[in-house]
């Protein structure tokens, strides 16, 4: 197998997948990106707090980044950051009600996406898929 032809097909792919990914959020307040941080948030803080490093690890950005991006959302009224008792130095993410307002259109958004990107796929391939991917994430780190 050629792996220059692979690793630009997966190139395309990937930015393909991202335009797709946008396009699900057009009609939308909301950009593709702030969607899938506040689809983060309000899966992962039904079980726990959520601080800005869990954003950075997820997206695996930045400090900036993710401190501009929490920015904007506060500035939009999407969340807002709470001192947790017994220290200041650290601040867990809240949703607002703005966001509960919204949160079936983003989940539904996200998971339509998502059932969009393995539609005609078996599931023996997607094992190999995922082997493949942990694979490549390990070669990596």
């Amino acid at each position: 197998m050629d792996e220059r032809m692979l690793m630009e097909k997966f190139d395309k792919l990937n930015r393909k997948m991202r335009r797709y990914f946008s396009s699900y959020f057009t009609e939308s307040t909301l950009t593709s990106i702030q969607a899938l941080v506040l689809h983060f948030i309000i899966l992962e803080s039904k079980k726990r707090d959520i601080f800005p490093k869990d954003l950075e690890e997820f997206l695996e950005i930045k400090p900036s980044s993710v401190n501009s991006l929490i920015n904007n959302l506060e500035k939009n009224g999407y969340l807002r950051r709470e001192n947790i008792e017994g220290d200041g130095r650290y601040k867990k993410l809240v949703l607002t009600d703005k966001t509960y307002e919204i949160e079936n259109d983003i989940v539904g958004r996200i998971d339509d996406y998502m059932k969009s990107m393995f539609v005609g796929i078996s599931d023996d391939d997607l094992k190999i898929f995922d082997s493949v991917l942990v694979q490549m994430t390990r070669n990596i780190e």
